[in-house]
């Protein structure tokens, strides 16, 4: 009996293992994989052009009243569109400013009194008891002190936006770069008193090769890499169309569509050597490398198909495949490794992971 026992339990340990073996082959066992869907995209081979960001504006800013420098903005100091830049006084202005109001109020006095005295002539006028002469040199008087009181109030305004100039004011978003004066020094109209430059306004400047016009176009996006290796987009805004005697290269600026870099921040840029074509292609994860050749694994209806690929260009993380694959098909990204084709998968979410 005991040997019977034994054999019967053998048998069954040797069933199971085929059991699990023919499941096991089959695809039974499902794996978890995270996938990502392969797109549609255009893609251009590059090559790397040293470029470097600056602002758009720099800009030295003059002294318009003359005056002495009570205060000036240091350097690195940032200040908004309007904001004041510094301070320059001259006590002068306060005595004019004061003359020429006295002037304005004298003038308003005597157009005043001329209105009534209008007024008194016309009603006896009206009653023959005064002359055609005398009425019509109130008219005439009336005219003319208009006319001064609006040349006192002109000039006056006019002394208004002169001491206004006395605080500098910075014309756009931007920082100090050089102070051109100091506190106490006396200044006249048209000296130098800061430069400035734009804060948030920069752009990337790049010499690209003479051979490659075709591929500059206004609108494009363009990839480069920053100083930290992070890469962003930037945005063909403008070119010079023509090239240099010297480098025979074409100046290209473009908008930093990332805003984070510093003026004078040097980059790589990549500059596609051709038109852009339409391609498909897949996370660089989503490929699996062996001996034989490149695959991937595509899930439909939760179960894995091995493709093979031919890899092309690459962008950033994705790259370029031909194969039998199509846009927003499902490649495994992670769990692909150890993937048997026809092999039953399970998909991971982000809650999951």
């Amino acid at each position: 009996m005991q040997p019977l026992k034994t054999r019967n339990l053998f048998t069954l340990v040797v069933l199971a293992a085929l059991s699990n073996q023919v499941q096991a082959q089959s695809g039974g066992q499902a794996a978890a994989v995270k996938t990502a869907a392969a797109v549609s995209v255009s893609m251009a081979p590059t090559r790397a052009v040293a470029a470097y960001s600056k602002a758009k504006f720099i800009t030295t800013i003059k002294v318009e009243s003359s005056g002495r420098v009570i205060e000036i903005a240091t350097i690195g100091q940032v200040a908004e569109q309007g904001e004041a830049l510094g301070l320059i006084a001259d006590d002068e202005y306060a005595l004019r400013l004061n003359e020429l109001k006295n002037a304005t109020t004298s003038q308003q006095a005597q157009v005043d009194f001329l209105k009534s005295e209008s007024i008194r002539l016309t009603s006896l006028d009206s009653k023959n008891l005064t002359s055609k002469t005398a009425l019509d040199k109130n008219k005439a008087e009336l005219k003319a002190a208009n006319a001064d009181l609006a040349q006192a109030k002109s000039r006056s305004d006019q002394l208004k936006n002169d001491i206004e100039k006395l605080t500098p004011k910075a014309p756009f978003n931007a920082f100090v770069t050089e102070q051109l004066a100091q506190p106490g020094q006396f200044v006249n109209p048209g000296q130098d008193f800061l430069t400035i430059m734009s804060s948030d306004a920069t752009e990337i400047v790049a010499q690209v090769p003479f051979k490659l016009k075709s591929v500059v176009v206004p609108g494009q996006q363009w990839q480069y890499i920053d100083q930290s290796g992070n890469t962003h987009q930037a945005e063909v805004e403008r070119f010079i169309p023509a090239a240099t005697s010297n480098s025979r290269q074409i100046q290209v600026h473009l908008k930093d569509l990332s805003s984070g870099l510093l003026p004078g921040e040097p980059i790589q840029l990549m500059v596609p050597e051709t038109r852009p074509k339409q391609v498909i292609a897949v996370p660089r994860d989503a490929l699996v490398l062996r001996r034989q050749g490149i695959h991937v694994f595509i899930i439909k209806n939760n179960v894995a198909h091995k493709v093979n690929v031919i890899t092309g260009i690459a962008q950033g993380t994705m790259i370029a495949v031909e194969g039998d694959i199509n846009s927003e098909d499902q490649v495994v990204v992670r769990g692909n490794e150890r993937l048997r084709d026809q092999q039953v998968v399970q998909l991971l979410t982000n809650e999951s992971e």
